[in-house]
């Protein structure tokens, strides 16, 4: 099985992201995000969270999925706010996405 680069993944979830963001984020998470990403913005992939199963209804497991934080780094380069956690399928081609949003 072809598998995605953490590259494509990246760019994938990014993709993603941005194009729901301003229906899925707060106005002030909007102006935050669009203020300070390109100095403090982040995207990190990440070990699988085991909530996954309740969000999507399915089984989700290592090998086929990845899991990706979008957000803003603190001082320290942690990212410490998080506006969604992403989980895309690995294999190449496929389209499989999921994010869970920043509520306030």
């Amino acid at each position: 099985m072809l598998l995605k680069t953490e590259d494509e993944l990246i760019d994938f979830a990014y993709d993603a992201f941005l194009e729901d963001a301003q229906t899925q984020l707060s106005p002030a998470d909007q102006i935050l995000f669009a203020m300070q990403f390109e100095d403090l913005g982040a995207v990190d992939i990440v070990d699988l969270g085991s909530d996954w199963p309740a969000s999507v209804a399915m089984g989700v497991n290592d090998a086929e999925y990845c899991e990706l934080h979008i957000g803003l780094v603190d001082d320290k380069d942690l990212l410490s706010d998080v506006f969604g956690r992403v989980l895309v399928k690995k294999k190449a081609g496929d389209k499989f996405i999921h994010i869970i949003w920043k509520t306030e």
